[in-house]
């Protein structure tokens, strides 16, 4: 079963086209989504496919991969 992390660089590789060798846990997400609206769209394919809703206080309080990461294990394990 791949881990949060995983899933999270195949959803930035395969729907927002992010190369995989740009991406590790201290990448911020303004480094590989180019907009707003990408950051959105990413948190609700995240959202979707954890079966949960990312706000947007939750969006703006996140950094890194590895702080989305860290917020979905939250969500998750809840």
């Amino acid at each position: 079963m791949p881990t949060v992390y995983d899933t999270l660089v195949e959803i930035l590789t395969t729907r927002f086209a992010v190369p995989a060798e740009v991406i590790n846990e201290d990448t911020a997400l303004e480094e590989v989504l180019t907009d707003s609206l990408d950051v959105v769209e990413f948190g609700v394919v995240v959202g979707e496919r954890y079966n949960t809703h990312l706000s947007d206080d939750e969006l703006s309080s996140v950094t890194t991969i590895a702080d989305v990461a860290a917020l979905m294990n939250t969500k998750v394990a809840a």
